[in-house]
Formats: C-alpha cells, sequence, structure tokens
C-alpha cells in the first residue's frame, strides 16, 4: 500500500492539464481586460475632448463668463458654470456602456484672468470583466482653460520727428533722394531756403520718407485698435512726437510735444496723426541738429503717464509707451560732453536710464527701432556716429541700447527695406492676449 501511494505521488503525467485547468481562466480574465481596458481609453480620450471643448468655450470672447467678467472684479461666475456643462453635454455623444456621466465647472476671475476648470467622472460597465465580478470601472478626466480678459490699456505714443527721419523710406527712396536732390535726407527748413528745401524737392519727386510711414502706421494703429479691442473704451491713446519746429523747443530740456490727448476716441486720434510731420528748422545745421534729447524727452514722458494698474477698468488702465525712433541722441547734456569744442552736446546711443526709471514704475515699453542708417561720405558721421554702428561696432551699440529700452518681447528693428507699419501693428498684437488650454 505505501508503495502504491509513492509511485502515485512520484506520477507527474497528470498535472499539465491541471495547470492549462487553473490557466485558462487567468488568461482569458487577462484577454477580456485588454478588449475592456482598451475601449476604456477610447471613451477616456473621447470625454478629455469635450472636456477640452467645455472649458475654452467657457472662456472664449463670445462666452457668458467673458462677458460678465467685463463688468466684474474678482470671483466666481456661476453663470459661466452653467455654459461650461451644456458645452459638454452637447458635444459628449452618448454611449450605451458609460453611466453616471457627470460633468462638473469651476470658473473664477482673479484680476485680468478668467480660469474655467472642468471634471468630467463617469463609470464605464465592462464587456468582458464582469464576467469576472468587475460591475463598473471608473473613469475621470480635467480640462483646464484660461483666457486673458481684454484688458483696459492706455498707449502714449513718442514718436522720432526729428531731421534724421527725414530719411527716405526705403532703399528706392534713398536712391531717389539721392539721385535727384543730391541727399537722402529731406531737410524741412523754414527760413530763406523754405519752399527750395529738401523736403519740398522729395514730395515733388515723389519720394517717401520714414516720417511719412510713421504718421501712417500710427493712422492704421488707431483704426487696428479700434478693431481689436472687445470693450468699448478698452483702449486710450495719447500721441506725442519731439516738436514742431527746432527753433520753438526748448533748447537744453526739450519736452514730449502733444498731438493728441489720451482718449478713446480713436477716430479722433487717427485724424490727430494725420498732422504728424517731420520737425521744422530755420536752416541746415540750425543749432548744430541737435534736436533728439532722449533723456529729457523720455524724463518728461514718464511724467505724463499715470500710475499704471491691473487693466480692469479704465481706472486702472495699464500702461505702454510705444517709442519709435532710430535711436541716436543728439542733444544738450553737459554731464556727458563728447564732441570736441561743443561743450554740452552729447551724441550717444540711447541712455537706457529713463527706460529702467519707466518701466520701474510698471509701465511697459514698445520700442520700434528704424535702423539708423550711415552716411560714410559725411565727415561729422564718420567723426562721431560710425562708431557705434557696423563695422566699427558689432553688434550696433544703437541698435543694443534700443532693445534694452523694450520690455521683453517688444522690441522690433526695421530697416529701409521694411515695412514700419506691419512692425507697429506686430508690436500692438504682441500685447493681445489668447486663450490657452493648461491641462
Amino acid at each position: 500500500m505505501l508503495n502504491k501511494l509513492r509511485t502515485f505521488a512520484l506520477d507527474v503525467r497528470g498535472n499539465v492539464i491541471m495547470i492549462i485547468a487553473l490557466a485558462v481562466p487567468v488568461l482569458f480574465m487577462f484577454v477580456a481586460g485588454a478588449i475592456d481596458f482598451s475601449r476604456v481609453i477610447g471613451l477616456r480620450a473621447e470625454l478629455q475632448d469635450s472636456a477640452d471643448v467645455a472649458s475654452v468655450g467657457s472662456v472664449a470672447i463670445n462666452s457668458v463668463a467673458y462677458k460678465i467678467g467685463q463688468t466684474m472684479g474678482s470671483g466666481e461666475i456661476s453663470a459661466g458654470e452653467t455654459q461650461a456643462v451644456s458645452i459638454f453635454y452637447s458635444d459628449m455623444a452618448t454611449h450605451a456602456e458609460l453611466s453616471a456621466v457627470t460633468p462638473k465647472a469651476k470658473v473664477m476671475k482673479d484680476g485680468t484672468l478668467i480660469t474655467s476648470t472642468v471634471t468630467v467622472t463617469a463609470n464605464y460597465k465592462p464587456y468582458m470583466l464582469g464576467l469576472f465580478g468587475f460591475s463598473t470601472l471608473p473613469v475621470s478626466v480635467t480640462s483646464k482653460s484660461q483666457a486673458s480678459m481684454p484688458p483696459f490699456i492706455d498707449f502714449y505714443l513718442l514718436l522720432d520727428n526729428t531731421p534724421s527721419m527725414g530719411l527716405g523710406a526705403t532703399t528706392a527712396d534713398i536712391k531717389l533722394m539721392d539721385d535727384k536732390i543730391g541727399c537722402a535726407f529731406a531737410c524741412h527748413e523754414t527760413g530763406a531756403n523754405a519752399g527750395k528745401d529738401n523736403y519740398t524737392k522729395a514730395k515733388k519727386y515723389g519720394a517717401t520718407t520714414r516720417i511719412d510711414v510713421v504718421r501712417q502706421a500710427t493712422q492704421n494703429l488707431m483704426t487696428t485698435a479700434q478693431k481689436t479691442q472687445t470693450i468699448a473704451g478698452q483702449y486710450r491713446m495719447a500721441i506725442y512726437h519731439f516738436g514742431m519746429a527746432a527753433d520753438a523747443i526748448d533748447l537744453k530740456a526739450p519736452q514730449p510735444y502733444k498731438v493728441s490727448a489720451l482718449t478713446t476716441d480713436l477716430t479722433a486720434s487717427a485724424a490727430n496723426a494725420a498732422k504728424i510731420d517731420l520737425m521744422t528748422t530755420l536752416r541746415q545745421n540750425y543749432n548744430n541738429d541737435s534736436q533728439t534729447n532722449f533723456k529729457s524727452v523720455l524724463t518728461g514722458m514718464n511724467s505724463l503717464i499715470g500710475t499704471p494698474g491691473t487693466g480692469t477698468s479704465s481706472s486702472t488702465a495699464q500702461k505702454v509707451l510705444f517709442f519709435v525712433s532710430d535711436g541716436l541722441n543728439d542733444g544738450y547734456d553737459c554731464a556727458y560732453n563728447n564732441i570736441a569744442n561743443n561743450p554740452c552736446r552729447r551724441i550717444t546711443p540711447l541712455d537706457t536710464k529713463q527706460c529702467t526709471d519707466i518701466k520701474s514704475r510698471g509701465v511697459r515699453i514698445a520700442v520700434l527701432y528704424t535702423t539708423y542708417q550711415p552716411a560714410p561720405n559725411d565727415g561729422f558721421f564718420k567723426s562721431y556716429v560710425q562708431k557705434f554702428l557696423p563695422p566699427n561696432s558689432n553688434p550696433s551699440q544703437v541698435a543694443t541700447q534700443m532693445e534694452a529700452c523694450a520690455s521683453p518681447g517688444l522690441y522690433f528693428e526695421v530697416s529701409p527695406s521694411q515695412g514700419i507699419n506691419e512692425a507697429m501693428t506686430a508690436l500692438f498684437n504682441k500685447i493681445v492676449s489668447v486663450v490657452r488650454i493648461n491641462s
């Protein structure tokens, strides 16, 4: 008897069948699980897509939350939450295997930022795993989208209209002026040479100067602002330049000249911009051409620009200085004299101290640098200006200082062959916020 038991214990011929019998249900469960989980992944992707549509839609420009947010302070926007849930249901298809589909939304405004968080939970009824006791599988997704409310912004345009902006606007204009009048600059004289000056000749031959393009670009900017704003009175514009006449500005401390006061009437601003023109001078080399005093004019602008706010209302508008210039200072400054036999005259690239003072108050500065063009045949240029520009200085010190003046991301350089109008529009659009999905 003992021998028979020992023989039975050592006989392994039936073990394979037992192992297979035990393994088949496990393998079947794995296969069933793969089928169900594959289906869950597909349904979860659909839920995520619909949650994304709901979160983005509930903070889009025409959404309820966006409209309500224009007139309220920080806080919860329940009507926006209701709309988010409605958007989800309208986008999400019905599936028999999904039950208890529950979207929840939280829409909050904080300052100028609206955040919509949409969370969706659901139960999946498995096809195969139900045979193994799994009645439901939980599924959940979350989508978070943000949109910046259209901030109220006050734009202060400071346009360089000093004689150097009488340069031909394009290389073709420069060549035309060189060929026809023997000078690439259209000096606007009002003295004995009035009516016979290069400015008059440039107009006669159809040449376009940089100040002409700046004038038109400024008018176009008003139109762009009108089309862009989503709230009445969202943008206010003020326009300043360096002065109407070289003999009328303060020699030692020139101040910004007001072309158009800060206003929400952008049509009126565009009409006022049409008056922008090249600064007149009694004669060539009047006052040694020292009409570009960045230190004094930027200090004056800093005094004119009020305290910047969050942009949540017109009374707390953000402030932006829009500065267009060729970047070379030539003005009265006894603290920095670098011209032989001419004390208190300063010819240098822009000193960024005044820019820093402005930005430290929370004012953003958008800089459009119209590349300073060399005049290699001019002795004065070779003595006092060439050293700041390529090839003597690489990179250009003038360009470097202008870029340093700008707030991050708000700098453009435009050469004579490029578009000042397009660059001004691009700078403006950089301030426009967009809706984005965060997670």
